[in-house]
């Protein structure tokens, strides 16, 4: 699997643009892409570069073969589905950095000590990720509860790590728990999908995941699809699995 660079935060606004204008694309210049994202010609090139794409015109091309296919069988409302998850999945993918993964990797081999936070839906991803690490050795805790989270991340030290969950980046709970954390000197690792949020920014390292803008039903409830974060935390594993099983053949 190749992972995209890094982005800068210009290069990230003008991605987002981009993807939030799929439908225009096709009949957009990249100059009105630039000057409707109010960035350079040169920083949407490069942005596309960066993500995998040889040009604006092989984007453009990519969008237009790929816009909207349909699904035999299905409804037009059903297809949008089907779509909206592809596309998580795909730009989550696209846009992770190999330099994010290769130092969160780093990041959990060095401590034995893990406490994993999450609440709501995301809680499913990280009892994933506690059976994994677990199998790898490592000493993992997992909390949900606020009080209890921030009560652990009092007695922390520099010899502990976090491992934060959170699709908006934003939960309070989760916010006041790193930072409390962080005051004691550990060290933070966090899986959003809002690389511009309150705890991706407090976190040591942020893998982002891309998280689609396409409404969904939500009945007043916290139902956003935890489809991209599951997706970063499986790349993470296996990369962290290799890691492990190279520096093992490396001892030999």
């Amino acid at each position: 699997m190749v992972f995209k660079k890094q982005l800068s935060e210009t290069e990230f606004f003008c991605w987002n643009f981009i993807q939030d204008n799929l439908s225009k694309i096709s009949h957009m210049t990249i100059s009105k892409v630039a000057e409707e994202a109010h960035v350079s010609i040169s920083t949407v090139n490069r942005t596309l570069n960066k993500m995998g794409y040889d040009g604006y015109s092989d984007f453009k091309h990519t969008v237009k073969s790929s816009k909207n296919y349909p699904i035999n069988g299905f409804s037009n409302e059903v297809n949008e589905a089907f779509l909206k998850n592809e596309t998580e999945i795909t730009r989550t993918i696209n846009q992770l950095s190999v330099e994010e993964i290769e130092n969160a990797i780093r990041l959990i081999n060095r401590h034995e000590n893990i406490t994993l936070i999450a609440m709501g839906l995301s809680t499913t991803v990280s009892q994933e990720m506690m059976a994994k690490l677990q199998l790898f050795g490592k000493r993992v805790t997992r909390y949900d509860d606020p009080e209890f989270m921030k009560y652990h991340a009092g007695k922390m030290n520099k010899t502990d790590l976090v491992i934060v969950i959170s699709i908006s980046g934003e939960t309070p709970e989760l916010v006041d728990t790193i930072s409390i954390a962080k005051a004691k000197g550990t060290e933070i690792l966090a899986l959003t999908a809002n690389p511009l949020s309150s705890i991706a920014r407090a976190a040591d390292i942020n893998i982002s995941a891309y998280k689609s803008k396409v409404k969904e039903l939500n009945f007043g409830l916290d139902v956003a699809s935890r489809i991209p974060l599951q997706i970063v935390n499986r790349i993470l594993i296996d990369a962290f699995a290799i890691y492990k099983q190279n520096a093992t053949i490396r001892n030999i």
